[in-house]
């Protein structure tokens, strides 16, 4: 009986409610080029815009960011770099929320972002290795990626980073992503005060793998670490319609990490004949890749 009624009222149109229609993707020539593109929000130092403008955009759009934190700057200290006083970054609280809410990956840049060239080896092992036990300890997550106060680092300072456990090292410097080449001088593309969205997109679709570094985003921005935060909303929505999220630089790793392992399946497989899975628990060091490694 109740199945009459429902066709009765389908075929005399007495619904009131609309059929949901879902949005799709944008399906032009330039989206399809989009298709397998990775983009990554790479925010640096923790300043308070990052709360403040761009996580209700990230929740808006179901993207995530990667989030390098000052650790000394947690515990308000306002020695040197940290100097601007309390109440410039964001606090502990604030970040939980973007991590528990946002899947933010949790970056260290170091204890106080001193320039890490400059220290002794006592001290710069301080800075790299106690960051990522404080950040682990407080957030409860593992800390894979370093970025580098100032971009500044050098072969002992990267060395220093891989040593402390750390799968990742962000830089400052311009060039295309691959974790084959040198997983510790990762570049980014820089959003500085004089740079337009069409660029931002432009980087985007000529790259698989975009990091992109924000510092800090304001409504009109006076410094050249500023961005536009009208212009970020512009961005997310470009990547939303395009059907592209966000991913964090930990993702990136584990996409790559996994390309390593179906490699040394392939090379057993195709080599020996034999394959031993216990294999697959040992940790994969970067020169087992043979890849090659610029100085």
């Amino acid at each position: 009986m109740l199945s009459v009624v429902i066709l009765f009222i389908i075929l005399t149109g007495e619904l009131d409610e609309q059929p949901v229609l879902m949005p799709v993707p944008e399906h032009d020539e330039a989206t399809e080029q989009l298709i397998g593109h990775r983009v990554v929000l790479s925010i640096d130092d923790g300043h308070r815009s990052v709360y403040e403008k761009v996580y209700p955009l990230l929740k808006k759009y179901n993207m995530t960011a990667t989030l390098a934190i000052i650790v000394n700057s947690l515990f308000n200290d306002n020695a040197g770099y940290l100097r601007r006083g309390r109440g410039y970054y964001i606090n502990y609280e604030e970040i939980k929320e973007m991590v528990d809410s946002c899947n933010v990956e949790i970056a260290s840049h170091s204890l106080s972002h001193p320039w890490l060239t400059r220290l002794d080896s006592a001290r710069l092992w301080q800075e790299v290795y106690r960051s990522r036990l404080i950040l682990e300890s407080l957030f409860g997550i593992p800390v894979l990626t370093f970025v580098y106060p100032y971009g500044a680092m050098d072969a002992r300072v990267r060395r220093f980073v891989e040593r402390a456990g750390y799968r990742l090292g962000r830089a400052v410097r311009p060039g295309a992503v691959n974790l084959w080449v040198d997983p510790y001088r990762l570049p980014v593309f820089e959003l500085r005060q004089g740079t337009g969205l069409e660029a931002v997109k432009n980087h985007i679709r000529n790259h698989k793998i975009s990091s992109i570094l924000l510092h800090r985003v304001v409504e009109k921005p006076a410094v050249f670490t500023e961005w536009s935060v009208d212009d970020l909303a512009a961005l997310l929505a470009w990547l939303d319609r395009c059907g592209l999220k966000t991913v964090t630089l930990s993702e990136i790793y584990y996409e790559w990490r996994q390309q390593v392992i179906n490699r040394i399946i392939l090379e057993w497989r195709d080599g020996r004949g034999v394959f031993s899975p216990e294999s697959l628990l040992q940790d994969i060091h970067i020169d087992a890749t043979r890849a090659f490694q610029p100085r």
